[in-house]
């Protein structure tokens, strides 16, 4: 999977550079005009998208697959609750591989080819280190998780079965963490097509598994939720693997590679987490206000249907979102890579192209979801309950999705930048001061259940957007060293 020449431009960089400058996908050279930048964006960000509604569609097998299971309340709450915890460990993985990306954009802007080698490899060792650890954590409560989230059921079954699919899918996540440092050090390169080659096989090999082994076609035994989380944890593996395979080839890294790279150091590790951490901090803050979210709605009157609700509409309005996080990863590229180049003013440019061209598919996204929010509820499941409010989660957060753009493509520049400890602020006002508080009023005193959750959302969310432009409007972030 190496890099076309034909897609290649070189950076402008600081200085006369002594080696030929690094091959990557970006189109980084100065734009001259709003047309040639937005088509700069447009040229990184649609690899991205599309990697990125490839994903949704994988973490949707799932949900499609278990929805028909004749327990299917339970189930779609097990596997949205399971898989919130996965999305957790995904958010502790921000750690690396924000850093990563900010890192070898910079050094790829600045063209400074050994440095960029030094901090992909620093990546892939500091990645797998932390998924090791965490898999242990995470296996051994896994149990725990389950009951906090789902014991608010009455018969408990959600929270056996979601127990079940941690079981397996948990397995996964060294692989989890060495995937995510994958991408981020791709990321900062800035080739986001040999990622969307990779989700092809990705998602084949999740829905192959996923009829294969959730209801036992051709011979295999039937296994319900086990085979959901065999189905996840096969994906990601073999995801993991051909991130490896494509970085190994000649043009996946900027410099020859050597095992030396691989050695851990300190100095590049706190280097990484240095800017990292605090992504990864924004990431769980979320995750873990999300978990709380969903324990409320676990303990209101719809219990498993509220919770199986806010699963499907989350799954469904992230095919609405993803486009953002598509036009996030072109910001934090482009961004980034810029100011290695030394040119602040075009990293703010194509920041705001990329925010307005997701502002834009956002929106549109929006207008069908809330149009046609009822058969799109009812493609998880045939549970009249669980489509009514699915429905209404739909249509309610519809209003919020041009915000939420803001607030992700902005923050993707942010983070580019290296600035990642004011979106985390950001964050805890919103999640745990806005949204929480607001939930926990609207569902219980005022009674308005899960009609009052949507609107908590909704309103944290516009919020958040509105605080992300004013904070990168302000425009200290082109000052941040990484």
């Amino acid at each position: 999977m190496s890099l076309q020449g034909e897609e290649a431009f070189p950076l402008e960089p600081v200085s006369e550079p002594v080696e030929a400058p690094i091959e990557t996908h970006l189109v980084a050279r100065p734009a001259q005009s709003g047309r040639e930048v937005h088509t700069v964006v447009w040229q990184l960000a649609w690899p991205a998208v599309a990697t990125m509604l490839l994903q949704t569609f994988n973490g949707l097998m799932d949900t499609l697959f278990v929805g028909h299971l004749p327990y299917a309340a339970q189930a779609l709450a097990a596997t949205g609750v399971g898989g919130q915890v996965i999305f957790l460990l995904i958010s502790l993985a921000m750690g690396v591989s924000v850093g990563s990306t900010a890192l070898v954009a910079r050094f790829v802007g600045a063209n400074e080819r050994k440095e960029a080698a030094q901090a992909s490899g620093q990546s892939l060792t500091l990645g797998l280190t932390m998924g090791l650890l965490f898999g242990l954590l995470f296996f051994s409560f896994r149990g725990v998780m389950a009951r906090l989230l789902l014991g608010g059921e009455a018969d408990g079954l959600a929270m056996r079965l979601c127990e079940q699919f941690l079981h397996v899918a948990l397995l996964a996540t060294p692989c989890i963490f060495l995937l995510n440092a994958l991408m981020g050090v791709f990321r900062g390169l800035g080739d986001t097509r040999t990622p969307l080659r990779i989700q092809w096989v990705m998602i084949a090999i999740h829905m192959s598994f996923d009829w294969l082994l959730i209801y036992g076609h051709l011979g295999l035994p039937k296994l319900g939720i086990y085979g959901a989380g065999t189905a996840l944890a096969s994906s990601i593996t073999v995801g993991t693997l051909l991130y490896l395979v494509a970085l190994g080839q000649p043009a996946g890294l900027p410099d020859t590679y050597h095992l030396g790279h691989l050695l851990p150091s300190s100095r590049w590790w706190l280097r990484i987490l240095r800017v990292g951490i605090p992504a990864s901090v924004n990431a769980v803050i979320r995750q873990l206000g999300m978990m709380s979210f969903t324990g409320m709605l676990a303990r209101a009157a719809a219990a498993s249907a509220g919770v199986a609700a806010l699963n499907i509409g989350v799954r469904a309005e992230a095919i609405a979102f993803m486009p953002g996080v598509g036009y996030s990863v072109a910001a934090q590229a482009l961004v980034g890579q810029s100011l290695g180049a030394g040119d602040p003013k075009r990293a703010e440019r194509f920041a705001y192209a990329a925010t307005w061209q997701g502002v834009g598919i956002m929106s549109v996204m929006a207008a069908i979801f809330y149009l046609c929010a009822r058969p799109f509820a009812g493609l998880f499941t045939s549970d009249a309950s669980v489509i009514a409010l699915g429905c209404d989660y739909l249509r309610v957060n519809a209003f919020s999705e041009p915000f939420l753009a803001l607030a992700m493509v902005l923050t993707g520049g942010l983070q580019g930048a290296g600035d990642t400890m004011r979106p985390t602020l950001i964050t805890i006002l919103t999640m745990w001061f806005i949204r929480l508080p607001l939930a926990w009023w609207l569902i219980f005193p005022l009674g308005l259940q899960t009609h009052g959750a949507w609107l908590s959302m909704a309103a944290s969310t516009i919020l958040t957007g509105l605080l992300m432009l004013a904070l990168f409007r302000g425009g200290s972030w082109k000052k941040v060293s990484v």
